[in-house]
């Protein structure tokens, strides 16, 4: 049996497993749907015409619940979807497919151990590194002073066309390959200490996260493998006012079959973030947050996150070698209303402002200069107006626009003009 097939059966069995339990030992069981849809057109001059897309996911969510002793228990959640969109009219998926211990004082009273297994939401506590679905068994720890979490998952029965786990250039080049059915195959380990509130209220939080690229590798592919450790510190300013710091270094090496020797590439992927929030001022909120992430070239490499993600909402570059400056704010100005439709219609602005780390090695986009010009990448502006109509029914519109930044103080020649977008979504619940 081939291990396109192993790993084929292997997703059935977990989805099996997961369906079968709770009509065995289940105490609660509960079902809802969603369906959502997303309609965006896309103008700029590289594209011969406006680009219009379209999607629509119909998903269902089965939770069971067993109970275990007096407050722990076990929770069996399953969620399988259905996408239709303008280049593949079909993709059917299981987003989540797994079982969730809780056991209060195991290890005497204030303790909790919390446990996941199948497939399950995978993140680091830094932003910029890893943010995915895993199949993976996750544990945490909770006491009254610290808190800790282990955690080892794998990505390679991640379908092709919904993994992001896109770290070298041999998984770029599979990204769009429809004979590909499976998506990378990475194995994840981390671990985390946290110190929860520590001192004025501030939270301290240290990881690492070990990544090693299990594809088996023709002459001339890449494999990839890499190690990560950071830390992050967050918590409260003043009444309304927060913040978060992280920083996390990475060591990634990379090896080509069938050419000696190894590349190692240091990198660095550092942020600030400050939310402020005024409930009683229609709600509002402000973010101000910004970014780096290494490039090619002075004291640091390239940093390689795990999941790869893109920057901006218009501009989609590639994460690497950029830094950026973001302001948001966001406000309902009829939170005053009687009738809970109008009350929570929401208005929300942001601006982001992009750089490049290292001008000495050219963007990834269309329209970028070679390898000089200045670190100016360009602007992005945005808008949108989200309506709740219903509890379980919403949309929103958003649209706004990417400003290259061209000239000898630009990332982009003087070909690449301004790039516009307007989408319309809607999200439905049953």
């Amino acid at each position: 049996m081939n291990r396109h097939a192993t790993r084929f059966l292997g997703a059935l069995g977990l989805v099996a497993l997961t369906v079968s339990v709770p009509h065995l030992a289940a105490q609660e069981f509960t079902w809802s749907g969603t369906v959502d849809g997303e309609s965006a057109v896309r103008i700029a001059d590289y594209l011969d015409d406006p680009d219009v897309t379209g999607s629509v996911t119909a998903a269902v969510r089965v939770r069971s619940y067993i109970p275990l002793g007096t407050d722990g228990g076990v929770e069996l959640r399953l969620r399988p979807s259905y996408t239709w969109s303008d280049d593949r009219p079909y993709l059917v998926d299981v987003e989540r497919a797994s079982a969730d211990l809780t056991l209060p004082g195991v290890l005497g009273a204030g303790t909790v151990l919390r446990g996941q297994a199948g497939r399950v939401p995978f993140s680091a506590p830094a932003p910029g590194v890893l943010s995915h679905t895993l199949d993976a068994v996750d544990l945490r720890l909770s006491t009254p002073l610290v808190q800790a979490r282990v955690a080892g998952g794998y990505s390679g029965l991640l379908l092709n066309p919904v993994s992001d786990i896109r770290m070298s250039a041999s998984d770029l080049a599979e990204a769009a390959d429809d004979d590909q059915f499976f998506g990378p195959s990475r194995a994840i380990a981390l671990g985390e200490v946290s110190l929860p509130e520590i001192v004025l209220r501030q939270t301290v939080r240290v990881y690492g996260i070990g990544q090693w690229d299990l594809r088996s590798t023709d002459a001339g592919e890449d494999s990839l493998n890499s190690f990560y450790g950071g830390a992050v510190v967050q918590g409260p300013v003043i009444s309304g006012l927060y913040h978060q710091i992280a920083a996390t270094v990475s060591s990634a090496t990379s090896t080509v079959e069938g050419q000696s020797g190894d590349t190692t590439a240091l990198g660095l992927h550092a942020s600030v973030r400050l939310q402020y929030y005024r409930p009683d001022l229609f709600g509002s909120r402000v973010s101000l947050s910004g970014t780096l992430s290494s490039g090619l070239g002075g004291d640091s490499d390239r940093f390689v996150p795990i999941s790869r993600g893109t920057v901006g909402r218009i501009a989609q570059l590639p994460p690497e070698n950029l830094a950026g400056v973001e302001l948001s704010y966001g406000f309902r100005p009829f939170s005053g209303a009687a009738s809970r439709s109008i009350r929570d219609i929401d208005f929300s602005a942001t601006g982001r402002t992009l750089f490049r780390v290292d001008t000495d090695r050219a963007l990834d986009a269309v329209g970028a200069a070679a390898s000089s010009g200045g670190p100016l990448v360009g602007t992005e502006i945005l808008g949108r107006v989200g309506w709740r109509v219903l509890s379980d029914l919403g949309f929103a519109v958003e649209g706004g626009a990417f400003l290259p930044t061209t000239g000898s103080s630009g990332s982009f020649t003087s070909q690449r003009s301004p790039e516009y977008l307007v989408s319309v979504t809607g999200s439905a619940s049953f």
